[in-house]
């Protein structure tokens, strides 16, 4: 990927989505209905409030808190993207009190305390400091608020993708990404509970659903360099990556038009920020 995949700041290196935006929504599968029964639980057990000003922190293009645009919520939606940002803001619908604008979350132009919970989804991978992004995102919610982490397993782990990255971890590439391991739930918790918030167990694993792609799909996508996981591996590398993978996938008795299917489900991790 070339030197706009990633954005330089004070606290470090961001992944940088610019260059896949326009066809992110298309490439990420994330039912909108699932989101909703998601939300109506935590507004249940008194973890989102049922009104309030909620805040998208690296929204990209709004796929997780436009739901809650259309339930009436408040909401501020932030990413350095702006090629995201755009795209989100114009999913806005008459009526919506939602807006989307370039920002970072390790330096947040809100007042500290005025939050009343934030969202976030597959935020902390995408950034080297992310604990400064955690330190942030707790000074601008109010005392008690809720910092919601959503994320859906399996809607990735394609089998030509598992044969991909098995490859590069092989051929020593195995910390793909900028910042938190993205199955790293326990550094995660042990960094809130630092700061002095609550981890709060939500079970949503019955939200699920299933979906299909082809080997052919999958390995166009890699080709395509749109998974941040892999923009950081040397271009000889990937090159090399993409032949041994087309080659594995050729081989197959369909080839390409094998479908991989695949029952992805949500994932939700509360925070409370002290009180």
């Amino acid at each position: 990927m070339t030197e706009s995949s990633h954005r330089k700041a004070k606290s470090g290196l961001a992944s940088d989505f610019s260059g896949v935006a326009a066809r992110y929504d298309s490439t990420r599968d994330l039912p909108q209905e699932f989101l909703l029964a998601c939300y109506a639980r935590l507004v249940e057990r008194g973890l989102l409030p049922a009104t309030g000003l909620i805040l998208d922190a690296g929204c990209g293009t709004g796929q997780v808190s436009l739901p809650l645009a259309a339930q009436g919520y408040e909401v501020r939606g932030i990413d350095i993207a702006a090629e995201m940002i755009a795209i989100a803001q114009a999913k806005v619908q008459s009526g919506w009190h939602a807006d989307y604008t370039v920002g970072d979350v390790r330096d947040i132009a809100f007042d500290t305390h005025s939050i009343d919970a934030i969202v976030v989804s597959k935020l902390f991978q995408h950034i080297e400091d992310w604990k400064g992004a955690c330190r942030e995102l707790i000074r601008v919610a109010r005392p008690g608020a809720c910092l919601i982490q959503i994320n859906e397993r399996g809607a990735f782990g394609n089998v030509v993708r598992r044969y991909f990255a098995r490859r590069a971890d092989e051929l020593g590439y195995a910390g793909r990404y900028l910042g938190l391991n993205p199955h790293g739930e326990a550094e995660l918790r042990a960094h809130m509970k630092a700061e002095g918030c609550e981890a709060i167990l939500v079970d949503v694993a019955d939200l699920r659903w299933t979906t299909g792609i082809s080997y052919g799909e999958a390995l166009g996508r890699l080709r395509d360099r749109l998974y941040a996981e892999f923009w950081y591996l040397p271009e000889a590398v990937h090159r090399q990556l993409i032949a041994e993978t087309s080659a594995w996938v050729e081989a197959q008795p369909e080839g390409g038009a094998t479908i991989d299917r695949l029952t992805p489900y949500l994932v939700v991790e509360v925070f409370r920020t002290p009180r």
